[in-house]
C-alpha cells in the first residue's frame, strides 16, 4: 500500500512538470491582464502585450469604475452572490442534516433526486424555469437569478454535506439527545460547527458560480439597472471596444472579489475537500 503513495524520481519530475505547466497556463494570461491594465493607452498594449507598463497608469481602474457605472453592476452582483450563498448554505445544510441523521421513508428517493440534479444541468429545464419565474412575477428581478442560481447549486451542496454528516460520530448526537436537545439545537449548536470546512467549501463554490454567472441574468433580466457585472462588462465592451487597457482594468475589477474570497477561505476550502472522504 505504501508504494501507491510514493513516486519515483522520474514520476516526481513528470508531476512537477505538469503542475508548473498548468500554473503557467493560468498565471501568464492573468499577469498579461495586470500589465496591460496599467498601460496608458491601447497603443502600448499592441506594441508590447507582455511588456512592463511605462508609465504605470492606476487611473484606468477608476475610469473603468466610473465611466461604465461599475458601482451599480458591482452591487447587483454582490447581492446575487451573497444571497445565493446564504440560501444554499442554510437550505442544503438543513436538508442534508435530515437526510443523513434523521432518515425517513422516502429519504433515499429524495437523495437520488438530488443526485440526478448533479448529473443533469439546470439549463436543460430553461423553458419550464422561465415559465415558472414569469408566473411567480419574478421576471426582470434579481431574485429570479438568485433563486434559480441557488437551486442549481443545491444538488452539489447536499451531496457534499450528506457525506460530512454521515461521518460525524453518532455518540455526539446521542449525548445531546440525552441532555434534552431538540433537532434544530443539535443541528445549529453541534453539527454546524463540525461541518464548517464543508460549509466554507459550498459557500466559496456558490459565490464563484453566482458571481461569474452570465447565462441566467441574460435570460431573466432585461433592465440595465439590474445588470450584474457579467452583463455590465458586455455593455462596457460596447463602449470601450478598442480600448483594451480599459477592458483589462474592467476584467480585473470583476475578478478581484473571487480571488479575495478564495484567499480568505482557502484553508477551509482545502480542509472541506479532504475531510469529506474520510470515514470515522
Amino acid at each position: 500500500m505504501d508504494k501507491i503513495f510514493k513516486l519515483s524520481k522520474k514520476e516526481q519530475v513528470v508531476v512537477q512538470f505538469i503542475m508548473i505547466a498548468w500554473a503557467l497556463v493560468v498565471l501568464v494570461p492573468f499577469l498579461s491582464a495586470v500589465l496591460n491594465a496599467l498601460k496608458p493607452n491601447v497603443g502600448a498594449v499592441f506594441r508590447d502585450p507582455f511588456g512592463f507598463p511605462d508609465p504605470i497608469t492606476w487611473g484606468n481602474f477608476a475610469k473603468a469604475w466610473v465611466n461604465a457605472n461599475f458601482g451599480r453592476y458591482f452591487a447587483n452582483s454582490a447581492f446575487i452572490a451573497l444571497s445565493s450563498v446564504a440560501i444554499v448554505t442554510f437550505a442544503s445544510s438543513t436538508t442534508a442534516f435530515v437526510l443523513a441523521r434523521m432518515p425517513f421513508k422516502g429519504s433515499t428517493l429524495i437523495f437520488i433526486c438530488f443526485m440526478i440534479g448533479v448529473i443533469i444541468p439546470i439549463r436543460l429545464a430553461l423553458a419550464p424555469l422561465f415559465d415558472t419565474v414569469r408566473t411567480l412575477g419574478l421576471l426582470d428581478s434579481l431574485w429570479s437569478v438568485i433563486f434559480v442560481q441557488a437551486a442549481s447549486m443545491m444538488p452539489v451542496a447536499v451531496f457534499i454535506l450528506v457525506s460530512f454528516f454521515q461521518n460525524i460520530s453518532k455518540e455526539i448526537e446521542e449525548a445531546a439527545i440525552m441532555d434534552g436537545a431538540m433537532p434544530f439545537t443539535i443541528y445549529w449548536k453541534i453539527m454546524v460547527p463540525l461541518i464548517r470546512p464543508a460549509l466554507a467549501t459550498i459557500a466559496l463554490l456558490t459565490f464563484v458560480q453566482a458571481w461569474n454567472e452570465y447565462f441566467l441574468p441574460l435570460i431573466f433580466i432585461q433592465s440595465e439597472e439590474l445588470y450584474p457585472l457579467t452583463l455590465g462588462l458586455n455593455q462596457f465592451n460596447r463602449q470601450f471596444a478598442i480600448q483594451w487597457h480599459m477592458m483589462f482594468a474592467a476584467i480585473l475589477i470583476m475578478m478581484a472579489p473571487t480571488i479575495i474570497a478564495f484567499v480568505l477561505a482557502s484553508k477551509q476550502f482545502i480542509s472541506g475537500l479532504t475531510q469529506g472522504g474520510v470515514k470515522e
